[in-house]
């Protein structure tokens, strides 16, 4: 038998089609890992701007316009939860207002979360210069186990890459994403190596590669896997995210779970190179860990 969730998961859902993945994989997780959903929605002030009325009527306008469209995102949201977790849950969702990255931050401490679930929205290069993903705000600051998920996902994953570059983060993410792998599912410790320019003695390069080998095949063997659960390796070369992204599409992988490494600059923790560029890219699901609290 899998282990259940032994903390209650924070889902955080906007009703729009990029968040339907988010709440398949909760009712999923709900249903095969008996995991205790705490279901959110954020209303944001200011998220729904008005325009065409005139200045002296705008104030009104505007109002009854974010009170219409509050109303309809409420409806919306209640029936995504709806349609993947039942009447029931649909009324179960916390509707809050205030800015959505502290606020779902705030509201997974609160409910004591050992995991947040939400959804992967794409993002082009004007939304970014508009305010960073939600995502990735998300992870470089809840300091638990953030699992982002793409709209086409909508089961647990079967076919998991776990990145590995051996720091602690890293070898957390890689056991606790067996929390995440539904029986007959396949995990490979992934690890990419710097590109051969990088290591001119070829003895060097040799001597890496047998230390990343049985360094692999170590975790490998730390793991207690469940069963019908195969656990695999691999080791790449070249730069972290377009290998770890054309591996994923190659072998058709659902998921990277990767930790995260946080490093503090100017008073503000910034999320490693390597997870803030996947996040972006969003075209496959994450599983990001942070380290623990002796860093990571």
């Amino acid at each position: 038998m899998f282990s259940a969730f032994k903390s209650p998961v924070l889902l955080a859902t906007d009703g729009t089609p990029e968040a339907e993945g988010a709440v398949a994989v909760g009712a999923e997780l709900a249903r095969a890992r008996s995991a205790v959903l705490r279901m959110v929605t954020v209303l944001e002030p200011g998220a729904y701007p008005f325009s065409g009325a005139e200045p002296a009527a705008s104030s009104i306008a505007s109002a009854n316009a974010t009170s219409v469209l509050e109303a309809q995102l409420r409806m919306d949201v209640s029936a995504q939860v709806g349609t993947f977790l039942g009447d029931k849950a649909s009324h179960e969702v916390f509707f809050t207002r205030g800015r959505v990255v502290p606020t779902i931050v705030a509201e997974s401490r609160k409910a004591g979360a050992g995991l947040i679930l939400l959804g992967l929205h794409p993002h082009g290069i004007l939304e970014r210069l508009a305010g960073e993903e939600t995502a990735l705000r998300v992870a470089r600051t809840a300091g638990l186990p953030v699992l982002c998920v793409t709209p086409s996902l909508r089961r647990l994953p079967r076919s998991i890459i776990a990145a590995v570059d051996f720091s602690p983060a890293s070898v957390r993410a890689a056991r606790e994403v067996l929390t995440l792998a539904p029986h007959g599912a396949t995990i490979t410790l992934a690890h990419v190596r710097p590109p051969a320019p990088d290591r001119n003695a070829a003895n060097a390069r040799a001597n890496y590669s047998s230390g990343v080998r049985d360094a692999l095949a170590r975790l490998q063997q730390s793991i207690p896997i469940e069963k019908d659960v195969t656990i695999n390796t691999v080791t790449l070369e070249g730069q972290p995210v377009p290998e770890l992204l054309n591996y994923a599409l190659q072998s058709g992988a659902e998921l990277i779970a990767l930790g995260a490494h946080r490093h503090s600059f100017v008073g503000r923790l910034v999320l490693g190179s390597v997870a803030t560029d996947l996040l972006r890219a969003a075209t496959v699901s994450l599983f990001i860990v942070p380290p623990t609290t002796h860093g990571g």
